[in-house]
């Protein structure tokens, strides 16, 4: 999750953001201009199921087959998952039941994410240049705010001027209109345990499988109807592309736009990177919150610290602060055991 101690608080949200290596722009869209789920190399009939042509799937297909392929192993509770050029935002929280599938949703979809941009891209090595920096946050105000951040990044990046036309991956239209996020992807583990290519009574596209996935509203919002969240959400991004708009006309800047976008060099990078700014704690809109958990911060260290030392030092039924993980053992071989 980031580079702190992981503490899993159930019902808590949390904000994570995860860049590609050397920022390059491998989530880059590549779509069909008659349908977002396939590559523009790929024939429109490949999705056909009367033909054995394969589809190739695009940038957005293979993150949101990625998330609902995850989210099926390892259950959570996903509030929002945006892709820029260059990095991901995700939000996510999870019950109690739920508490032990953050680590392997996170570890899982960026997985399956990296190994589907390789394959597009034709190359080879590691996709993120790091672990996810993630955050919780700790009150309403702060997770709303993140949430919409996530959303309209692109946005404030001077990508596009409205989230509504991303060509990048969002679930804006889900989250604003409640369209439907439904990705496919072919099932190879199934198809080569039912024999492979040394079967030739099924073909692999018969493997094809779709996957439907949902964001859940974020806690403050779970008992608004459908329609009242979706149109509140909606007036939020509204009001943040306004301002960006008002910025970018002080500021004399301008849209990179769709067009630039599917032009962009998958492989290229920023020329001017942003710095990255010292890592919060947490996230808080009121002050005296952070402050709160600062201090719920510091007792949860010391509590874990105390009980990492007793665990390495031979006290493995030793119980650790509810929320944590416990440390890696290393085994240490001397030149008389090998």
């Amino acid at each position: 999750m980031s580079a702190n101690v992981r503490w899993v608080v159930p019902d808590r949200v949390y904000e994570s953001t995860v860049r590609t290596v050397d920022r390059q722009f491998l989530f880059t869209p590549n779509h069909h201009p008659e349908d977002p789920l396939l590559a523009n190399t790929s024939p429109l009939g490949a999705m056909s199921m009367d033909n054995d042509l394969i589809p190739e799937p695009s940038i957005i297909n293979i993150i949101g087959s990625a998330v609902g392929r995850t989210l099926e192993k390892y259950p959570i509770q996903l509030h929002c998952f945006e892709a820029n050029s260059s990095h991901l935002h995700e939000q996510y929280s999870a019950n109690s039941e739920q508490t032990g599938n953050l680590a392997g949703f996170v570890r899982g979809v960026h997985s399956l994410i990296a190994r589907g941009v390789n394959k597009t891209w034709d190359r080879e090595g590691h996709v993120f240049g790091a672990r996810a920096r993630t955050y919780p946050c700790i009150d309403e105000g702060a997770a709303e705010q993140k949430l919409l951040y996530a959303v309209t990044n692109a946005v404030k990046d001077n990508l596009l001027e409205r989230v509504s036309k991303t060509p990048l991956f969002s679930t804006y239209d889900h989250l604003a209109k409640g369209e439907k996020l439904r990705f496919w992807y072919i099932d190879y583990e199934a198809y080569w345990a039912a024999g492979g290519s040394r079967k030739k009574s099924h073909r692999l596209k018969d493997y094809l499988k779709w996957v439907e996935w949902k964001c859940a509203p974020l806690p403050q919002h779970a008992k608004m109807p459908d329609h009242q969240r979706q149109a509140y959400f909606r007036k939020q991004v509204r009001d943040i592309e306004a301002d960006c708009k008002k910025k970018r006309k002080e500021a004399g800047k301008s849209v990179l736009g769709k067009t630039k976008l599917f032009e962009t060099d998958p492989r290229d990078r920023p020329k001017n990177p942003k710095k990255s700014g010292m890592a919060p704690l947490c996230h808080a809109a009121d002050k005296e919150n952070a402050k709160t958990f600062k201090k719920e911060w510091r007792a949860f260290m010391d509590r874990f610290i105390e009980a990492s030392a007793d665990y390495r030092n031979g006290l493995y039924d030793r119980e650790f602060p509810e929320g944590s993980y416990r440390p890696p053992l290393v085994t240490i071989y001397t030149a008389s055991k090998l």
